[in-house]
């Protein structure tokens, strides 16, 4: 695996791990509900992606497997959720025009809920795992996994305590159980009526 911070990361990787995430999510349930068009649902996901990759190289990191197929985001929790100013000076103030008014209102009605549950039950010193994916042409191999133990090593060594992820694949739960991830919070909010998983795994 390789770590990237900072502008380490080209503009043709980061379109290259952009689209890896776009195609691994292409079935996801919270993609699914952000972008229900599955014409164009890999496109506008990977455009989606983009800002979040630049984001996390400056207040976290990502980790890209040697071939390019896989790609996992991680903020530190002093910037997460990013505030106005954070978004504003950022990759992420592209967001909307990303993804359009309509599915941006719908990220921002299911977002709402889950950063409210994820400041009440985030310990000090936390990172936030943000988004993992593998395209489906690499599933299988082990990538994934690789992926999450390279950044949990990173987190780590940046003088994190605790890693914090979330997910809306009720399949993805027990995956990461295996790992060392805990349940610690599960909600379906009645304002997007999608259940998502809140879990946690010590770094120490």
């Amino acid at each position: 695996m390789y770590n990237y911070a900072g502008n380490a990361l080209t503009s043709v990787q980061q379109k290259t791990a952009a689209a890896a995430l776009g195609h691994s999510f292409a079935q996801d349930p919270f993609m699914t509900y952000l972008l229900p068009n599955t014409a164009t649902r890999v496109q506008q996901s990977t455009q989606f992606f983009l800002p979040l990759i630049r984001a996390s190289l400056r207040y976290g990191g990502v980790e890209v497997s040697p071939d390019g197929g896989g790609a996992l985001l991680w903020v530190s929790g002093k910037y997460f959720p990013f505030r106005l100013s954070q978004i504003v000076q950022s990759s992420l103030r592209s967001i909307p025009l990303a993804l359009g008014l309509s599915a941006f209102k719908r990220l921002q009605v299911h977002e709402k809920v889950c950063e409210h549950a994820l400041q009440t039950k985030a310990p000090a010193s936390f990172a936030y795992l943000w988004v993992v994916g593998v395209h489906p042409s690499h599933a299988g191999q082990g990538c994934g996994k690789q992926l999450i133990q390279s950044a949990l090593d990173s987190m780590r060594s940046s003088g994190h305590s605790t890693c914090l992820l979330r997910t809306e694949n009720p399949r993805n739960v027990g995956l990461y159980e295996h790992l060392g991830f805990q349940q610690i919070h599960t909600d379906t909010p009645s304002s997007s009526h999608l259940q998502y998983w809140l879990l946690s795994k010590a770094l120490v």
